[in-house]
């Protein structure tokens, strides 16, 4: 994530960092007024996002799987020895909507920083 959005800075227009140095910005107000609103032009900053909270959620998931006690995991986990598919068939459908709802969310966040020529 952090390689991927080090690569947006790096990549964006060089008027835009002299525009910080100019105003005086601090580095706060240069990553939200010039790094950010530039870096969505080529979905950089989603995609440094977006990736890792997928793999996230997949190793979430797992790794509940393998330790147990809580969680959609251990719940799939228990279905599948109680030999219940339904269930499982169910909570993999729910896997699936909570991944979906997070890429949603992460598509409306990308919207408001997009830039806008």
């Amino acid at each position: 994530m952090l390689i991927n959005t080090s690569l947006s800075a790096w990549t964006c227009a060089p008027r835009t960092g002299s525009w910080a140095r100019t105003h005086e910005a601090c580095h706060l107000k240069t990553a939200f007024l010039v790094i950010l609103p530039a870096g969505p032009r080529r979905n950089q900053p989603s995609t440094a996002c977006a990736s890792p909270i997928g793999i996230a959620w997949l190793v979430i998931v797992a790794a509940e799987m393998l330790v147990g006690g809580t969680g959609i995991g251990y719940y799939v986990w228990n279905e599948w020895n109680n030999l219940d598919l339904t269930s499982v068939i169910f909570s993999i459908l729910m896997i699936g909507i909570v991944g979906m709802l997070l890429d949603a969310a992460l598509a409306s966040v990308n919207r408001l920083v997009e830039y806008q020529e």
